[in-house]
């Protein structure tokens, strides 16, 4: 088959399309990823054919005015801001979404780009499968990780999906209904989530049941597990293994706390450093920095026990740290506790604070918003994730997180069982 692989965001979205579609390669079929350009690398360098799709998610998350909104937890500006975009570069989207689509025989489309990517699958008649990171539609054990992030009765759990999934389909609908018209398809008039009821319709749910666990969902909602990079991948992404300057400096102490970045708004990278190395210092533990968009990566600190990195190859690094904090996005979280250390979330927004919560609610680590980030909050994290305590159940999760069938096969077979 030709599977097309469709997604927007930033590499959190791109890299489980990728872990996929090699998947799907190694079992013979052609795969074509499109995803969000500034993304594009990822696919290309794993030998995949890749398209744009949507706008450029790191030149919005590193404006002046997305850095601003999402430093102070202003979702709501950014998402404005977001969807102003997508109207904007709507001719765009829809002939980059056709250019996606076209002769497939199967699509697997991330949550961004479902509701047009639906439409060009419906004109065809070809099956379609979403690849969910979180459990975004209505359920009863869990919030909308876009509305809420503790646990709430089962009545408002479910509120909280049906509310979401109105808001979206809202905003999507003013695009969706002038494509369906255009290509022969009847007006809709319900969201995408309420329609998708055959048998066929198939919602990958890539997260882990140890993490999100009382969803009582049929197989159409499959939980297929975090869908993580293997070595293959890493090494042709240039991300294997540890240089010899980084695994002498790990060999020169004690295993140290990770600190990754990833997209978080830092305006100030040099207060951020100094912020980690006083409280590193303040703790008594090593700190490894490693720098994402933050730009982080040219600023030197002033000690051995403290340094910035580039990006790494995280299976490699974090079985040698002894905890990892970072924003929360869902593959980098399933990395840091399928090392068995301990996580800190310093969520931003999207799912990253539900993702907290679970930590929280595991009992493997603390959460705490990006917000409200400062050496206090940090200081008081860090204290909360390296007892003894919460190191052992740490350790007892990322072992069984670690056993079992990998999330790329299981995807995969209910893909081929779709079709």
């Amino acid at each position: 088959m030709l599977v097309s692989l469709t997604t927007c965001g930033t590499r959190g979205d791109t890299q489980p399309m990728v872990v996929l579609g090699s998947e799907l390669r190694r079992r013979g079929h052609e795969v074509r990823i499109a995803a969000s350009p500034n993304t594009l690398d990822i696919p290309r360098r794993c030998g995949f054919e890749a398209l744009p799709l949507g706008p450029d998610s790191q030149q919005l998350m590193e404006s002046p005015a997305g850095q601003r909104w999402l430093a102070a937890g202003n979702v709501g500006k950014f998402m404005k801001e977001l969807s102003a975009i997508s109207r904007q570069s709507y001719t765009r989207s829809v002939e980059e979404t056709r250019a996606a689509c076209a002769s497939a025989d199967v699509i697997v489309s991330g949550i961004l780009s479902e509701d047009l990517t639906a439409v060009f699958a419906e004109a065809a008649d070809i099956p379609l499968a979403t690849l969910h990171h979180a459990p975004y539609r209505p359920n009863r054990a869990y919030p909308n990780p876009m509305v809420a992030s503790r646990k709430l009765p089962p009545r408002m759990n479910q509120a909280t999906g049906l509310l979401f999934d109105r808001v979206f389909w809202r905003g999507t609908r003013d695009e969706v209904e002038p494509l369906r018209a255009q290509l022969g398809l009847p007006e809709a008039k319900i969201s995408l989530a309420r329609r998708r009821t055959a048998p066929t319709d198939l919602e990958l749910q890539a997260y882990d049941e140890l993490l999100v666990p009382g969803l009582e969902w049929d197989a159409r909602r499959a939980r297929i597990g975090f869908l993580a990079l293997d070595q293959p991948l890493r090494e042709a992404l240039s991300e294997s293994g540890l240089d010899p300057e980084l695994t002498a400096w790990l060999e020169a102490g004690e295993p140290p706390v990770f600190f990754g970045f990833g997209s978080m708004p830092v305006q100030d990278p040099a207060a951020v450093v100094t912020l980690i190395t006083e409280v590193s210092r303040a703790l008594g533990v090593r700190a490894l920095i490693s720098a994402g968009w933050g730009r982080l990566s040219a600023l030197e600190p002033d000690g051995h026990d403290v340094t910035v990195v580039g990006a790494v190859d995280h299976d490699a690094v974090l079985t040698r740290c002894v905890a990892a904090v970072h924003h929360g996005g869902a593959g980098t979280l399933a990395t840091s506790l399928g090392a068995g250390i301990p996580t800190v979330v310093c969520s931003v927004f999207a799912d990253q604070p539900f993702w907290g919560q679970r930590v929280v609610d595991q009992g493997v680590g603390a959460h705490l918003r990006f917000a409200k980030l400062s050496r206090t909050t940090l200081e008081r994290a860090l204290r909360e994730a390296l007892v003894p305590q919460v190191r052992d159940r740490a350790r007892v999760l990322g072992g069984a997180l670690q056993s079992g069938q990998s999330a790329a096969v299981r995807a995969a077979d209910a893909i081929e069982a779709i079709t």
